[in-house]
This record gives C-alpha cells, sequence and structure tokens, in this order.
C-alpha cells in the first residue's frame, strides 16, 4: 500500500505527461483563465503583479497524474493606462460581489494528500477572462474555449493523442456541441509562446496589450456566464487599453440570451 501511495504522489509532485492530465491554457484556446483573489487584488492595485496563473475552476475533476499546457502570461507590458482601466473594472465588480472567506476545519488527514487543520478559504473570486479584442460577446459563448486544435496541440506538447484530457468549462452536451459548431469562426488568443513547448510549461506567455480584452465576470458559475438565463441580470465588464464596455444579457429581440454592449 505504501508503495502505491509513493507513486501516486511522485506523479502528482513531476507532474509528467500521462493519462488523465489537467489541463491549463492549450494553444488554440480562444482565452486565458484567473480567478483573482486578495493576495493578487493587491499586488495589481501596488504595480507588483506582472504574472497571471492560470486557475481551473474548482468546479473541475481533478486528477494526480500531472498537468499540461501553459500555466503563466506576463502582464508586465501593459501600459499604466490600461492597468488602470482594468484596475477600475475589478473594483467596481468587488463592490458589487465583495470577498467572502470562510474556514473550514478539516481535521485530521484520513489519506494521503488530504488537507488539514484550518484552511482560510476565498469562495467568491472574480473571474477573469482574456480575449483577442475581436472576440464578439454577442456572437460567442463565455467559457467555451472554440479549440479545434488540441488533439494535435497535444501530441506536439508530448502527450499520447488518446490518452490527453482536454478540459472543457462547459463540460455539458450544449456546451461542447456549441464550442465544437462554431470552433472554426473563433480565432484562438493571440499569444507569443515561451522557447519551452513541452508537457507542463511554467515560462510565461507574453501579449500584445492593444491586441487583447479583459473580461471581468462575477463569481457565478461557468454555465450561467456561457448560456444565461433568459432574465438574467447579470453584468460583465470589458476591458481594452482604451475604452471599459459593461455587457449586459439581452434576448429583446433574439431570444437566445446573449452578451451586448450596455447602452
Amino acid at each position: 500500500m505504501s508503495r502505491i501511495l509513493i507513486v501516486a504522489a511522485s506523479c502528482f509532485l513531476l507532474a509528467t505527461p500521462c493519462s488523465a492530465n489537467n489541463s491549463y491554457f492549450i494553444p488554440g484556446d480562444a482565452f486565458f483563465y484567473c480567478e483573482i483573489d486578495q493576495s493578487e487584488w493587491k499586488a495589481l492595485q501596488s504595480g507588483e503583479l506582472s504574472i497571471l496563473d492560470y486557475d481551473r475552476p474548482e468546479e473541475m475533476s481533478f486528477s494526480l497524474c500531472g498537468y499540461a499546457g501553459y500555466k503563466r502570461l506576463d502582464l508586465s507590458n501593459l501600459s499604466d493606462k490600461f492597468r488602470a482601466q482594468l484596475i477600475k473594472a475589478i473594483a467596481s465588480m468587488k463592490e458589487k460581489y465583495p470577498t467572502k472567506i470562510v474556514e473550514i476545519d478539516h481535521g485530521e488527514p484520513k489519506f494521503f494528500g488530504d488537507p488539514a487543520g484550518i484552511e482560510r478559504k476565498e469562495t467568491n473570486k472574480l473571474r477573469i477572462f482574456i480575449y483577442n479584442s475581436s472576440f464578439d460577446f454577442s456572437q460567442f459563448r463565455i467559457g467555451l474555449k472554440y479549440n479545434e486544435s488540441w488533439a494535435e496541440t497535444a501530441v506536439r506538447l508530448g502527450f499520447k493523442r488518446d490518452h490527453f484530457r482536454y478540459d472543457f468549462f462547459v463540460p455539458t452536451p450544449q456546451g461542447i456541441a456549441e464550442s465544437w459548431r462554431m470552433g472554426s469562426a473563433v480565432s484562438p488568443l493571440k499569444v507569443q509562446l515561451p522557447d519551452s513547448d513541452r508537457g507542463y510549461v511554467t515560462a510565461p506567455m507574453k501579449i500584445e496589450p492593444s491586441k487583447v480584452t479583459f473580461l471581468v465576470c462575477p463569481p457565478v458559475s461557468l454555465n450561467s456566464l456561457c448560456f444565461p438565463p433568459l432574465e438574467s441580470k447579470l453584468e460583465c465588464s470589458a476591458v481594452s487599453e482604451n475604452w471599459q464596455k459593461t455587457l449586459i444579457n439581452d434576448t429583446n429581440k433574439t431570444r437566445k440570451s446573449i452578451w451586448v454592449e450596455s447602452k
């Protein structure tokens, strides 16, 4: 039994390419995703935050057999104006959704790797998506990756095509079908990849600030962002270097639930 635990722990710690991997950004994805916690929020405001880490949403399943893709995004070339716009959008969203922190008593661990003791957990971190500035939120869905090349990219990263697991943020039949159907119409997020291109890459990617939009979303379910209920009153904030726009759910004409710019 102890030998099995050691093997499992080694697989987790080394994060080597194998089956049932946990995916970060995979080239071809429509967006880079992160969640802003309190420490990152303070660092962003002070100007100290220059690297964003990709966050896999908590509702996604987790495997002990390693990671795949690109973990980090370099923000150091954001202009002061762009950073100020982003801070303003996040601050406005935080006013509507104040930070909630709960204490969880895990007690003594029952199995290897289980959490132990008291954990202070932030339960409503804001969701941040980085898209190409050309992404049309009135035509395409938030949270769908629209990646048509993930299987081929997995092979280039060093994984076996038949073992690679690709993480869908909205893993419902409707979400997967929509991503597949419209994938060819959505351009992948334009990033400059680091030289390293195997397995799990921690060297940061870079972006051209003038060509991206940051989408600041409330801490609600991914499904409700992707397919908002017809009567949803949710709002998101799209931020670029030169403007900030509020997106609202609009069903007046199409009854389709799409995100449009607030007038």
